[in-house]
């Protein structure tokens, strides 16, 4: 081998360790970063030319790396859930402390029984007109939770909608990232520049898209990534798919509805909430189509004490003031309570500016109507028998505190597996720190070996060049 041929062998390998020292370098000073691998450079012998750079390359575990994506779409869908079911206890007023002395009592129960003993009050003294006014009072404050939970519900729909379209904004942000990174990627591969770092990017981008929406990956050969629905739907191929959201459904590319397709993540879980297939039955899924229920369950209330009685139920309480008889001078004849669905539940006008008084002859038969038993409620997802008025109200609120607490288990169920997972694929594809010691040890030796040889061969010309 001549000198030239030797001192360039040197110098290619000099530029291969220096490489790997880099990238060894790069390793240890990212290790904390949650989403670094573990970046290598591996090299190729030429019997002419020595060791040359063959490729930059990554640690990692596809098959760990799809469970991962995965557990992280169901995460995002519980999150959120349990996020909005929080909000709806909290509207109907449910106790989530886990001490039984810290125990509360539902709203809506609470003005029931504010009213039914107004009712009981009012039995036992009727010419009070103190408990006249208490009995109006309470049936005005009754009515009012009433409105109060509907607008609450009404409230959550539309922050449930606007969130929506906030995730919208921020997958169709991701969406565009991993195009330009698959770009960049697949430019730098053909120059055989190192990705690594990119492709780290890339899977943080992923990895934050899979918290939004649930999605499936495939490796092109130029090494771009393509992006789709579970149904096929594309999200990212050659381009970016920007996606949109009328307040109903989501459309992809061409406008095509994928709406079916998104089963989890953020975007999986609030359209759940807001879905309606009125008027289909609504779905036996407790966190499907939420606020209809809530809704329904409402109306179903409030239509309770406005109608009529129901065959082989108790007289309800409308027809247990309109029946009565007799009906003296001053007092309201009938219609205690109006309206048809939990918005336009209503105290008769007459009796809130004073001008009518609650009917006497109807006051028994009143407190008999709200203490009795046996009454049915069905609404969009809940169903009771067998229930008074104030049991209709108290079914509804632990309905949801049931709903509420299997859904944030299921949160923290997810969230922890979804930690392990990370902290195993972390394990598997990430830096550690004594091998990445060890291995610039190594490249050090090496590099001071190869810089002595090019020493030589650089003392060797010297010599040549004096005898000349």
């Amino acid at each position: 081998m001549s000198l030239f041929s030797a001192l360039n062998t040197a110098a290619n390998s000099l530029n291969v360790i220096q490489a790997g020292i880099q990238v060894v370098s790069d390793n240890m000073n990212n290790a904390n970063s949650a989403n670094r691998t573990k970046h290598t450079v591996s090299q190729t012998t030429d019997p002419l030319s020595g060791v040359s750079i063959s490729q930059y390359s990554r640690s990692v575990d596809t098959a760990l790396q799809a469970q991962l994506q995965g557990t992280t779409s169901e995460n995002g869908m519980q999150q959120i859930l349990s996020q909005y079911m929080s909000q709806v206890g909290n509207l109907l007023g449910n106790s989530t402390s886990s001490s039984a002395s810290d125990s509360a009592t539902p709203k809506l129960t609470q003005a029931f029984q504010d009213f039914t003993s107004a009712l009981q009050n009012l039995s036992a003294s009727p010419e009070s007109t103190v408990a006249q006014s208490q009995v109006v009072q309470k049936a005005q404050a009754l009515v009012q939770t009433v409105h109060t939970l509907s607008a609450g519900v009404d409230q959550m729909e539309t922050q449930a909608k606007t969130d929506i379209t906030q995730t919208v904004k921020s997958i169709n942000s991701d969406l565009a990232q991993l195009d330009k990174l698959n770009s960049t990627i697949a430019q730098m591969k053909s120059s055989n520049q190192p990705t690594a770092d990119f492709e780290d990017q890339r899977d943080a981008t992923l990895a934050d898209l899979s918290s939004m929406i649930n999605i499936r990956t495939t490796t092109r050969d130029d090494g771009s990534i393509a992006v789709f629905t579970p149904t096929g739907a594309t999200l990212v191929d050659g381009g970016a798919t920007q996606l949109s959201y009328d307040g109903k459904v989501i459309s992809g590319a061409g406008g095509a509805d994928i709406t079916a397709a998104i089963s989890s993540g953020k975007l999986g879980g609030l359209l759940d909430l807001v879905s309606d297939s009125s008027p289909s039955p609504a779905s036996g899924d407790p966190t499907t189509e939420v606020f209809r229920k809530l809704k329904s369950q409402l109306d179903a209330i409030a239509g309770a004490l406005t109608g009529t009685t129901q065959a082989g139920q108790p007289t309800s309480i409308t027809d247990a003031y309109n029946k009565a008889s007799p009906t003296n001078d001053g007092e309201l004849e009938s219609g205690l309570f109006t309206g048809t669905d939990a918005g336009t539940l209503a105290v008769n006008k007459n009796l809130l500016n004073g001008t009518k008084t609650i009917k006497q002859s109807a006051v028994n038969a009143m407190v008999t109507a709200m203490t009795a038993t046996g009454r049915t409620l069905v609404a969009d997802g809940l169903t009771m028998n067998n229930v008074s008025y104030g049991g209709m109200a108290d079914g509804v609120a632990s309905n949801w505190s049931t709903v509420q607490s299997n859904v944030s288990t299921q949160a923290t169920t997810t969230s922890s597996f979804m930690t392990s997972l990370q902290t195993r694929y972390s394990s598997s594809t990430g830096v550690n720190m004594d091998e990445e010691v060890a291995n610039l040890q190594v490249l050090q030796r090496n590099y001071s070996a190869t810089a002595r040889v090019i020493s030589v061969i650089g003392q060797m010309f010297d010599a040549l060049a004096q005898t000349v």
